[in-house]
């Protein structure tokens, strides 16, 4: 005989627990926040990691290509383009770094049901768009 485990109880509307679907918008920071944001109307849990992944994954790509842009036009300066390169690089390694560990510590957080925001991330986000959150 097989014990029965009834699913755990969610006012979600995908049917999904809150915190998986809190993690799938930390996996996928932009376009999973902005699924479950379109989505969710009930669950203030998954809607705040909804706003989070939109916030993160906005920041983290605006400043991706933002660096990419400026690496580009800097590099072509006679003499210290070379510089200019090496600069860049290196910034967008760190931000590269820096993104990746944000993203694992938010994926860690979101799973494990705890609400938390990503530093001055989630201040200039909220700022930009109030009426997001």
């Amino acid at each position: 005989m097989t014990d029965f485990i009834p699913p755990l109880p969610t006012a979600s509307e995908t049917g999904l627990p809150s915190n998986i679907a809190a993690g799938i918008c930390a996996i996928f920071p932009l376009f999973g926040g902005i699924i479950f944001y379109l989505i969710e109307k009930k669950d203030q849990f998954v809607r705040h990691w909804a706003v989070q992944g939109i916030y993160f994954g906005g920041a983290w790509c605006v400043l991706s290509i933002a660096i990419s842009i400026l690496a580009g036009i800097f590099s072509h300066m006679p003499l210290i383009g070379l510089l200019f390169i090496i600069l860049f690089g290196m910034l967008q390694f760190v931000v590269g770094l820096g993104g990746l560990i944000l993203w694992i510590i938010g994926i860690i957080k979101a799973f494990t049901g705890e609400r938390w925001e990503y530093p001055f991330v989630s201040a200039y986000g909220k700022k930009i768009l109030p009426n997001l959150s």
